[in-house]
Order: C-alpha cells, then structure tokens, then sequence
C-alpha cells in the first residue's frame, strides 16, 4: 500500500510529574526486535458478538504483518491484550495498565463511544497513540494521539436512507434509538436526515436504554404508529431483540438498521427474522477489490467464515497501525509513532480501495454497499421487496 504522508507538530510533552512516572516504569521484557502494541479487547460484555470478529480482524492483520515481514529490519508486533469488556471503568483500568508500561508504543481500542472517549483521556494523558477501531461518535478523534479508522457509519447510514426512499418508497417511517448512547443517537440522526426532504412522513422516535433488556413495550409503541418502515439504531443485542419482537408481532413493512447485525454472531442470535432487513457495510467481499479480496480468503481460512464489516475494521486498524510502526524508524518509540500515525494521509489498495485521512479520521465513502441476510445465512446486495429480494 502506497503513502502519502505530511509533517504534523506534536503536541507539547506532559507534565514533568506524570514524565517521571512513567520514565519509572519498567522498559524491559520486549525482546529485540519485537515492537508492543496494546489492545483492549471486548471478548465479554455486552457486545462481545462483535468484540470478537473485531479481535479476529486485528490478529489476522498483525499474523500477516509478522509472516510477511512488513516492518522490515527483523521486527514484529506483539500484540499486549486487556479485556476491557466494553465497560468504562474496566477499560480504563486496562488502559492506565498500558499507559504505564513503556515498552507499549501504541494501542488499539474501543467499540462503544463512552468506553472510547474514557480511554482516550487516559492514552492522550500518556502521550500513548491510540487508534480507535470501532466507536461511532462524532469528533472522537483527537491528533496527534488519537486517530481512528472505523468507517464513519452516519455517512453510509444517510446513504441508505436515501436509497431506500428512492427504491422501495415508503410512505412513512418511524425510529427507536438508544438515547443514553451518543454513538447511537449520532447514527439514528444521520438517518434521519437521509430520510428528510425525500417525502417519506417522520411518525416519531421511541426511546430505549442501553441497559434495557425488555423491549416488547418499544416494539407494541412502534407498532401503534402504524409506519410502512422502520429505522432501528441500538446496540447490538437490543437490535436484535427488536428486530425479533416486531416480527413476533406480525411487522410485515421494512426493517432498517446499523452494520451492528452485519456479524455472524448476529444472524446467529436472530436468525431469519433478519432476512431482508438493508444495512450498510464498507467492506462487502463480493464488491472489493483485490485487497479485499485477499483479506477475505485469508479470513475464511483462518477462521471458516466471510469477514463482516467489523473484522474489515479491526483489520484496518491494526494495519494502520503496524504502517505507522514501520515508518516510526527503526527503534519505534511513543513519540515516533505518535507522529507516524497522525502523519498517514492516505493509504492506496487498502481492503477498502483507496482511503484518506482528515483530521485523524479515515474516509472511504466509495465502497459503501447497501446489504442484507438472506434465509439460509447468506449475505447479498440489497434490494426492495419484489426487485430479486430472497
């Protein structure tokens, strides 16, 4: 992948008390030629469906990085886990962990806005360059030290939105929101200003909490509303109970939702109620590229599935993050990563085509792809009811 990179001054250095302390820490363990990057996982807690195909993504990447020999000079990443468990106060644990070992030149984290914008404060704190893999809140890249690679899903959502009111022409939709998550209220606006000016009349918004586990009441109030479709931007397992719940409830107009019901794991816990419902993805291994892919055959060797968008994201972050190493020089520090990574650009034949960089935030708007389940488990393209729908 070819680099276009720019100077960025860094920030000025932390306090001389917080210097002191972490110059205190113990630099030894790292064997030579191994350069460590922390990363917070989420393999429990409550998106662990998709803390996990995040975790695969990232390891693939960095087993490729190692294989291949892509940091030159003999040198490879080992990867320094902490469960984190999507927990604020657990992952910031994990985080001060890493922030204190300076052996650790880099760090990857977070799935959930709140967990993210905790983290980050601990890592910037730190002068520790994070790259955040995966929350969805506006604004929570931070240069030089933060940096993020998830594919902003408020662009590919507004972009469904519009799609699905030229196609399928509803005449009215309804939205249910985790309203205590801005992530999650970040994506349900994005959608409806997708829908706005198209003609499709706005029935109302039904809120839920992240913490809610009952969601027949938010179902029966969609439902009264009586709308031809309805947008879903929630958490994960909250989705997925909706998505049930309104089936169960005789729903026969169009279900609309997040990339969150893209894993496995997802149409694992759904099933076919999840059959075309239209999401939107940045990384489709039927319309990608030749890094893609690749990606995507290595991804079904390793681990006997089709990469979902959020392996592609982990992937993403972990090469991003061994391209910074590999431009740091040869003995990569905190610092010298710190500017390698706020450096990147853009990156050419990446797993989503051609990407760039704006003020630490990765853009790929061109390999957005509107899809769905189909039946058996499948993921296709989508398209309206009576237009080749499964």
């Amino acid at each position: 992948m070819a680099l276009t990179l720019r100077r960025r001054s860094l920030a000025a250095p932390a306090a001389a008390i917080a210097a002191a302390t972490l110059a205190s820490a113990c630099t030894g363990g790292t064997k030579e030629g191994e350069v460590k990057i922390g990363f917070i996982t989420a393999l429990t807690g409550p998106v662990a469906f998709a803390g996990r195909t995040f975790a695969n993504g990232i390891e693939l990447a960095v087993d490729q990085v190692n294989r291949e020999g892509y940091l030159g000079g003999g040198r490879k990443i080992k990867l320094v886990k902490k469960e984190g468990a999507e927990k604020p106060s657990q992952a910031v644990d994990q985080a001060r962990q890493l922030a204190v070992d300076q052996s650790v030149v880099g760090a990857l984290c977070c799935i959930l806005s709140p967990v993210a914008g905790a983290v980050k404060v601990i890592t910037t704190d730190a002068e520790l360059p994070l790259n955040i893999y995966g929350a969805t809140d506006l604004g929570l890249q931070d240069p030089p030290y933060v940096v993020r690679t998830t594919t902003l899903p408020q662009v590919a959502n507004k972009h469904l939105a519009q799609a699905v009111a030229a196609d399928a022409e509803p005449a009215s939709v309804a939205y249910v929101v985790t309203q205590d998550n801005s992530g999650w209220v970040s994506q349900y606006q994005s959608f409806k200003e997708g829908f706005a000016g198209t003609g499709v009349r706005d029935l109302g918004t039904v809120n839920t909490l992240a913490a809610q586990t009952d969601f027949s009441g938010a179902a029966g109030e969609l439902m009264a509303k009586n709308p031809e479709a309805i947008v879903i931007s929630t958490l994960q397992q909250s989705t997925i109970s909706l998505v049930k719940a309104l089936r169960a409830r005789g729903y026969q107009g169009l279900l609309i939702t997040t990339e969150v019901v893209g894993s496995p794991g997802a149409f694992k816990a759904a099933g076919a109620t999840l059959a075309g419902v239209p999401f939107p993805v940045y990384f489709f291994a039927g319309k990608a590229g030749p890094a893609g892919q690749e990606f995507a055959r290595s991804y079904e060797a390793e681990y006997g599935t089709d990469p979902d968008a959020y392996a592609a994201q982990g992937y993403m972050a972990a090469f991003m993050m061994a391209t910074a190493v590999k431009n740091a020089g040869a003995d990569p520090t905190r610092e010298s990563v710190t500017k390698a990574l706020s450096d990147i650009e853009r990156l050419d034949d990446t797993i989503y085509g051609t990407v760039r960089f704006r003020d630490g935030q990765l853009y790929a708007p061109d390999s957005i792809v509107h899809i769905t389940w189909t039946k058996d488990g499948r993921q296709r393209e989508w398209a309206p009811a009576g237009a080749g729908a499964a």
